[in-house]
Protein backbone atom coordinates (compact mmCIF):
# COMPACT_ATOMS: atom_id res chain seq x y z
CA UNK A 1 0.00 0.00 0.00
CA UNK A 2 1.51 3.31 -1.12
CA UNK A 3 1.93 6.32 1.15
CA UNK A 4 -0.22 9.30 0.11
CA UNK A 5 0.14 11.79 2.98
CA UNK A 6 2.96 12.19 5.48
CA UNK A 7 3.11 14.77 8.25
CA UNK A 8 6.44 15.21 10.02
CA UNK A 9 7.12 17.15 13.24
CA UNK A 10 4.27 19.58 12.60
CA UNK A 11 3.90 22.57 14.94
CA UNK A 12 1.48 25.45 14.53
CA UNK A 13 0.34 28.49 16.46
CA UNK A 14 -1.47 31.65 15.45
CA UNK A 15 1.61 33.75 15.99
CA UNK A 16 4.93 33.27 14.21
CA UNK A 17 5.54 29.53 14.53
CA UNK A 18 8.62 29.46 12.33
CA UNK A 19 10.47 31.93 14.52
CA UNK A 20 8.90 30.85 17.75
CA UNK A 21 10.00 28.29 20.27
CA UNK A 22 8.43 25.40 22.09
CA UNK A 23 7.54 27.61 25.02
CA UNK A 24 4.92 29.33 22.85
CA UNK A 25 1.32 28.18 23.01
CA UNK A 26 1.16 25.79 20.08
CA UNK A 27 -2.24 24.71 18.79
CA UNK A 28 -0.60 21.76 17.05
CA UNK A 29 2.43 20.07 18.57
CA UNK A 30 4.75 17.38 17.22
CA UNK A 31 2.23 15.85 14.80
CA UNK A 32 3.61 12.79 13.00
CA UNK A 33 1.19 10.84 10.80
CA UNK A 34 1.46 8.59 7.75
CA UNK A 35 -1.69 7.85 5.72
CA UNK A 36 -1.74 5.27 2.93
CA UNK A 37 -3.73 5.23 -0.30
CA UNK A 38 -7.25 3.88 0.00
CA UNK A 39 -7.51 4.22 3.77
CA UNK A 40 -10.54 5.64 5.54
CA UNK A 41 -9.27 7.70 8.47
CA UNK A 42 -11.32 9.37 11.19
CA UNK A 43 -9.96 12.28 13.24
CA UNK A 44 -11.60 12.55 16.65
CA UNK A 45 -11.11 14.50 19.87
CA UNK A 46 -12.83 16.94 22.17
CA UNK A 47 -13.77 20.44 20.99
CA UNK A 48 -10.62 22.55 20.82
CA UNK A 49 -8.31 19.55 20.45
CA UNK A 50 -6.98 20.83 17.10
CA UNK A 51 -8.97 18.83 14.54
CA UNK A 52 -10.02 21.71 12.26
CA UNK A 53 -6.69 23.50 12.75
CA UNK A 54 -4.94 20.36 11.52
CA UNK A 55 -7.17 20.20 8.42
CA UNK A 56 -6.64 23.87 7.61
CA UNK A 57 -2.90 23.53 8.02
CA UNK A 58 -2.69 20.50 5.74
CA UNK A 59 -4.80 22.23 3.10
CA UNK A 60 -2.81 25.45 3.05
CA UNK A 61 -5.35 27.76 4.67
CA UNK A 62 -3.03 28.15 7.65
CA UNK A 63 0.47 28.54 6.23
CA UNK A 64 2.62 29.60 9.14
CA UNK A 65 3.69 26.19 10.41
CA UNK A 66 6.88 24.39 11.28
CA UNK A 67 7.51 20.88 9.96
CA UNK A 68 6.77 19.01 6.75
CA UNK A 69 3.54 18.05 4.98
CA UNK A 70 4.21 15.71 2.06
CA UNK A 71 1.66 14.63 -0.56
CA UNK A 72 2.91 11.60 -2.50
CA UNK A 73 6.41 12.52 -1.35
CA UNK A 74 6.21 16.16 -2.48
CA UNK A 75 6.12 19.22 -0.25
CA UNK A 76 2.46 20.24 -0.43
CA UNK A 77 3.44 23.93 -0.28
CA UNK A 78 5.16 23.56 -3.65
CA UNK A 79 2.04 22.28 -5.42
CA UNK A 80 0.01 24.87 -7.33
CA UNK A 81 -3.66 25.38 -6.51
CA UNK A 82 -4.60 23.62 -9.74
CA UNK A 83 -2.32 20.67 -9.03
CA UNK A 84 -3.91 20.26 -5.60
CA UNK A 85 -7.45 20.65 -6.95
CA UNK A 86 -6.84 17.81 -9.41
CA UNK A 87 -5.94 15.43 -6.58
CA UNK A 88 -7.37 16.78 -3.30
CA UNK A 89 -10.92 17.81 -2.41
CA UNK A 90 -12.04 19.40 0.86
CA UNK A 91 -15.52 19.77 2.29
CA UNK A 92 -16.06 21.80 5.45
CA UNK A 93 -19.11 21.97 7.67
CA UNK A 94 -21.77 24.48 6.69
CA UNK A 95 -20.30 25.64 3.40
CA UNK A 96 -22.25 28.57 1.98
CA UNK A 97 -22.73 29.87 -1.53
CA UNK A 98 -23.23 33.60 -2.08
CA UNK A 99 -24.51 33.29 -5.65
CA UNK A 100 -27.77 31.82 -6.98
CA UNK A 101 -26.30 28.86 -8.88
CA UNK A 102 -28.39 25.79 -9.58
CA UNK A 103 -27.34 22.62 -7.80
CA UNK A 104 -26.32 21.10 -11.13
CA UNK A 105 -24.04 24.08 -11.77
CA UNK A 106 -22.53 23.73 -8.29
CA UNK A 107 -21.67 20.06 -8.82
CA UNK A 108 -20.32 20.83 -12.30
CA UNK A 109 -17.79 23.21 -10.73
CA UNK A 110 -15.99 20.12 -9.44
CA UNK A 111 -14.87 19.49 -13.00
CA UNK A 112 -12.98 22.81 -13.17
CA UNK A 113 -9.49 21.40 -12.46
CA UNK A 114 -9.89 18.87 -15.27
CA UNK A 115 -11.32 21.14 -17.99
CA UNK A 116 -10.00 24.17 -19.81
CA UNK A 117 -13.49 25.48 -20.55
CA UNK A 118 -16.44 24.72 -18.29
CA UNK A 119 -18.84 26.63 -20.53
CA UNK A 120 -18.64 23.90 -23.16
CA UNK A 121 -20.04 20.85 -21.38
CA UNK A 122 -19.76 17.66 -23.39
CA UNK A 123 -22.36 14.91 -23.17
CA UNK A 124 -19.93 12.75 -21.22
CA UNK A 125 -19.48 15.60 -18.71
CA UNK A 126 -23.24 15.93 -18.26
CA UNK A 127 -23.57 12.16 -17.85
CA UNK A 128 -20.74 12.15 -15.29
CA UNK A 129 -22.37 14.89 -13.19
CA UNK A 130 -25.77 13.22 -13.49
CA UNK A 131 -24.35 9.92 -12.23
CA UNK A 132 -22.72 11.61 -9.23
CA UNK A 133 -25.94 13.44 -8.35
CA UNK A 134 -27.88 10.19 -8.59
CA UNK A 135 -25.40 8.41 -6.32
CA UNK A 136 -25.58 11.22 -3.73
CA UNK A 137 -29.39 11.41 -3.95
CA UNK A 138 -29.29 15.01 -5.21
CA UNK A 139 -30.50 14.61 -8.79
CA UNK A 140 -33.98 15.84 -7.84
CA UNK A 141 -32.32 19.10 -6.75
CA UNK A 142 -30.48 19.65 -10.03
CA UNK A 143 -32.53 22.65 -11.20
CA UNK A 144 -33.04 24.21 -7.78
CA UNK A 145 -31.15 27.24 -6.45
CA UNK A 146 -28.49 26.09 -3.95
CA UNK A 147 -29.65 28.85 -1.59
CA UNK A 148 -33.26 27.65 -1.60
CA UNK A 149 -32.81 24.13 -0.29
CA UNK A 150 -32.26 22.83 3.23
CA UNK A 151 -28.86 22.81 4.89
CA UNK A 152 -28.66 19.01 4.78
CA UNK A 153 -29.56 18.96 1.10
CA UNK A 154 -26.98 21.64 0.33
CA UNK A 155 -24.31 19.65 2.16
CA UNK A 156 -25.05 16.61 -0.02
CA UNK A 157 -24.79 18.79 -3.15
CA UNK A 158 -21.41 20.10 -1.98
CA UNK A 159 -20.23 16.55 -1.31
CA UNK A 160 -21.26 15.70 -4.87
CA UNK A 161 -19.16 18.64 -6.08
CA UNK A 162 -16.17 17.35 -4.13
CA UNK A 163 -16.57 13.90 -5.70
CA UNK A 164 -16.82 15.51 -9.14
CA UNK A 165 -13.21 16.66 -8.65
CA UNK A 166 -12.21 12.99 -8.92
CA UNK A 167 -10.05 13.32 -5.80
CA UNK A 168 -7.36 10.90 -4.77
CA UNK A 169 -7.55 12.38 -1.26
CA UNK A 170 -10.82 13.63 0.23
CA UNK A 171 -10.99 15.68 3.44
CA UNK A 172 -14.30 15.97 5.28
CA UNK A 173 -14.41 18.38 8.24
CA UNK A 174 -17.61 17.39 10.05
CA UNK A 175 -19.18 17.42 6.61
CA UNK A 176 -21.94 15.00 7.63
CA UNK A 177 -22.98 16.88 10.75
CA UNK A 178 -25.99 18.45 9.02
CA UNK A 179 -27.28 15.15 7.63
CA UNK A 180 -29.91 12.91 9.16
CA UNK A 181 -29.02 9.35 10.15
CA UNK A 182 -30.24 7.84 6.88
CA UNK A 183 -28.19 10.30 4.82
CA UNK A 184 -25.08 9.70 6.93
CA UNK A 185 -25.33 5.96 6.33
CA UNK A 186 -25.89 6.51 2.62
CA UNK A 187 -22.91 8.86 2.35
CA UNK A 188 -20.69 6.46 4.30
CA UNK A 189 -21.61 3.66 1.91
CA UNK A 190 -20.87 5.99 -1.01
CA UNK A 191 -17.40 6.77 0.38
CA UNK A 192 -16.74 3.05 0.78
CA UNK A 193 -17.67 2.57 -2.87
CA UNK A 194 -15.34 5.42 -3.89
CA UNK A 195 -12.54 3.67 -2.02
CA UNK A 196 -13.37 0.30 -3.57
CA UNK A 197 -13.78 1.46 -7.18
CA UNK A 198 -11.33 4.39 -7.35
CA UNK A 199 -8.96 3.91 -4.42
CA UNK A 200 -9.98 7.23 -2.87
CA UNK A 201 -8.42 8.01 0.49
CA UNK A 202 -10.78 9.70 2.96
CA UNK A 203 -9.79 11.65 6.07
CA UNK A 204 -12.80 12.75 8.06
CA UNK A 205 -13.28 14.80 11.23
CA UNK A 206 -16.32 13.41 13.01
CA UNK A 207 -18.24 13.85 16.24
CA UNK A 208 -20.03 10.53 15.61
CA UNK A 209 -17.47 8.50 17.51
CA UNK A 210 -19.40 5.23 17.29
CA UNK A 211 -19.53 5.53 13.49
CA UNK A 212 -15.81 6.36 13.43
CA UNK A 213 -14.95 3.20 15.37
CA UNK A 214 -17.29 1.07 13.29
CA UNK A 215 -16.33 2.25 9.79
CA UNK A 216 -12.73 3.55 9.89
CA UNK A 217 -9.56 1.70 8.95
CA UNK A 218 -7.63 3.86 11.41
CA UNK A 219 -8.35 6.58 13.94
CA UNK A 220 -6.35 9.69 14.79
CA UNK A 221 -7.22 10.91 18.29
CA UNK A 222 -6.10 14.45 19.13
CA UNK A 223 -5.78 15.88 22.61
CA UNK A 224 -4.56 19.43 23.33
CA UNK A 225 -3.11 19.74 19.82
CA UNK A 226 -1.13 16.49 19.97
CA UNK A 227 -1.71 12.99 18.61
CA UNK A 228 -2.78 11.02 21.64
CA UNK A 229 -3.34 7.84 19.65
CA UNK A 230 -3.16 6.68 16.03
CA UNK A 231 -4.18 3.15 15.14
CA UNK A 232 -6.85 0.66 14.20
CA UNK A 233 -10.22 0.98 15.99
CA UNK A 234 -9.83 -2.34 17.77
CA UNK A 235 -6.48 -1.18 19.17
CA UNK A 236 -8.01 1.95 20.71
CA UNK A 237 -11.34 0.58 21.88
CA UNK A 238 -10.64 0.47 25.60
CA UNK A 239 -11.71 2.32 28.73
CA UNK A 240 -8.37 4.05 29.29
CA UNK A 241 -8.53 5.61 25.80
CA UNK A 242 -11.94 7.21 26.43
CA UNK A 243 -10.98 8.28 29.93
CA UNK A 244 -7.81 10.03 28.70
CA UNK A 245 -9.11 11.55 25.44
CA UNK A 246 -12.72 12.41 26.32
CA UNK A 247 -12.78 12.31 30.15
CA UNK A 248 -15.67 9.85 30.15
CA UNK A 249 -16.27 6.38 31.50
CA UNK A 250 -17.70 3.87 29.03
CA UNK A 251 -19.02 0.36 28.57
CA UNK A 252 -17.58 -1.33 25.49
CA UNK A 253 -18.97 -3.90 23.06
CA UNK A 254 -15.76 -5.17 21.44
CA UNK A 255 -17.64 -7.38 18.98
CA UNK A 256 -19.69 -4.55 17.47
CA UNK A 257 -16.89 -1.99 17.98
CA UNK A 258 -19.29 0.26 19.87
CA UNK A 259 -19.31 1.95 23.26
CA UNK A 260 -21.80 3.56 25.62
CA UNK A 261 -20.95 6.50 27.88
CA UNK A 262 -21.71 5.75 31.51
CA UNK A 263 -20.85 9.16 32.96
CA UNK A 264 -18.55 12.12 32.63
CA UNK A 265 -15.55 11.45 34.87
CA UNK A 266 -15.01 15.19 35.43
CA UNK A 267 -18.25 15.38 37.40
CA UNK A 268 -17.00 13.01 40.09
Amino acid sequence: MSEILKIENLYFNYGNTKNGNKNNKFFLKNINIVINEGEMISVIGKNGSGKTTLFKTINGILKNYKGNILYKGKDIKKLTSLEKAKEIAVLYQNNKCDFPFSCFEIVSMGLYPHKSNLIKMRKQDIDFITNIMESTNTIHLACKDINRISGGQAQRVLLARALAQKPKLLFLDEAMSGLDISSRIQMTKLLYNERKTKGTTTVSVSHDINLAFEKSDKIIALKDGEVHSFGKPEELLNKDFFREVFNVEVEIDTIKKRFRIIYDSKKD
